[in-house]
C-alpha cells in the first residue's frame, strides 16, 4: 500500500434492476453462509483457530465447491470469520465474555479486486449470473 493512501469503508446505495438485485442478494447470502461455515470450522471445543492460513487450508476448497462465490469473496468471507473469532479470543484474554460469532445480516466484503468503478455511471461488483 502506498504511504499516502487511505482505506475507507463507504456505504453505497445501489440503483439496480430487479434481476441484478436478486443476484446481489444471492451473492450476499452465499457470502454469509461461507463466513458462518468458516466460523464453525474455527470454533473447536478446546481451541479456536484464528490463523487465516490454517482456515484457508481447512475451508477454501469446500466453500469454492459448495458456492458460486468467486475466489476473492471466498477469501474475504474467511478473513471476516477469522477476525470475528480472533476478537472473541482477545475478549477472553481480557477476562470478558464472548460467544461464538454467527452472522445473520446480509453483507459482503468487497475490495479493489472485486469492485470496479470506471466512471460516474459504470460500476461492477464482480457479480455474475451463476448456474
Amino acid at each position: 500500500m502506498v504511504e499516502d493512501s487511505a482505506t475507507r469503508t463507504v456505504p453505497v446505495k445501489l440503483d439496480v434492476d430487479e434481476s441484478a438485485a436478486d443476484l446481489l442478494h444471492q451473492t450476499t447470502d452465499h457470502f454469509l453462509a461461507a463466513a458462518n461455515y468458516v466460523v464453525d470450522v474455527a470454533w473447536k471445543p478446546d481451541w479456536k483457530i484464528t490463523s487465516k492460513q490454517k482456515l484457508h487450508d481447512l475451508t477454501y476448497y469446500d466453500v469454492r465447491d459448495d458456492s458460486p462465490l468467486p475466489a476473492n469473496l471466498v477469501q474475504a468471507a474467511r478473513n471476516h470469520a477469522a477476525e470475528a473469532v480472533k476478537g472473541c479470543v482477545e475478549r477472553w484474554k481480557q477476562g470478558k465474555k464472548a460467544s461464538k460469532p454467527h452472522f445473520t445480516s446480509r453483507f459482503a466484503s468487497y475490495d479493489a479486486r472485486t469492485v470496479t468503478i470506471n466512471d460516474a455511471t459504470s460500476k461492477s461488483l464482480g457479480v455474475e449470473a451463476h448456474p
